[in-house]
């Protein structure tokens, strides 16, 4: 099985007006193509840091070290021009909160077309061919009328439908997915996560999905890897950490999952 991504070693480190603070530390890990790797642990537990160095989101304060090999490149050894074309076109990524990733000025249309001329140059007009079929694999209803629309138009679902789909439009190996369902409503966070299974199954789209919600990646993860206070605590597949955790704090995640989701 061909390895998309490995991680060696990664720490993450930022520089406050309190001395430097670690915010991930010298994890390493990998994520085999066309499988999906569900990042799990709390608040502060270095999860989205974790992919935000990878992918050159860091802030200015924050620095990384180790290597992060994308399809045998070392993310980490790029400059943020050479990361940045990388980023929307091989690696999509999808922000925590769609109700502020969106740009609130543009139409759907305009912006699910932005990345697509960028990187690859495309015309207007077939750009917005592949927007609409793009939509339509993400489900989304009355697309013609979606694509006229402002963000503040469309409902949560709506909107994170969107962001998938614009992940989508390069075709990307890739797909960071932080926090896709939250605070979306029960019924659309399991349309959310069955699209994400049929990009990863009908597709062979690899994803990394990051979640404090166990309950939410044990319904599309392949593996599971858990994380507290900067460090990796436990890795294994889906039914090992979810059916035999090897160490407590994935024994307390599991018993915040209601026993009718179990």
């Amino acid at each position: 099985m061909n390895e998309i991504l490995k991680v060696t070693n990664l720490s993450v480190r930022f520089d406050t007006p309190e001395g430097l603070f670690s915010a991930v530390k010298n994890i390493s890990f990998d994520i085999n193509e066309g499988k999906c790797l569900g990042i799990v642990g709390e608040s502060g537990s270095g999860k989205t840091q974790t992919f935000f160095s990878i992918t050159g989101l860091l802030s200015n304060n924050g620095a990384c070290d180790g290597s992060a090999l994308f399809k045998g490149i070392n993310l980490l050894g790029k400059d943020s021009k050479k990361i940045s074309k990388l980023r929307g076109k091989e690696i999509g990524f999808i922000f925590q909160d769609p109700m502020t990733s969106l740009t609130p000025h543009m139409k759907i249309g305009n912006q699910m077309i932005e990345a697509l001329i960028y990187h690859e140059k495309t015309g207007k007009r077939e750009a917005l061919k592949k927007a609409k079929d793009i939509l339509s694999i993400v489900r989304m209803p009355r697309i013609e009328n979606i694509m006229q629309k402002y963000p503040h138009e469309l409902s949560g679902g709506m909107k994170q439908r969107v962001m998938i789909g614009i992940s989508l439009m390069c075709n990307p190996s890739l797909i960071i997915a932080d926090e896709p369902t939250t605070a979306l409503d029960v019924t659309t966070q399991k349309d959310i996560l069955n699209i994400f299974n049929e990009l990863k199954l009908n597709k062979n789209i690899t994803i990394a999905l990051i979640s404090h919600d166990i309950g939410v990646i044990a319904e599309v993860s392949d593996d599971i890897m858990v994380m507290n206070e900067g460090k990796l605590i436990e890795k294994g597949s889906c039914n090992q950490i979810l059916k035999e955790p090897k160490k407590e704090y994935t024994k307390h995640l599991l018993s915040c999952i209601p026993e009718w989701l179990n």
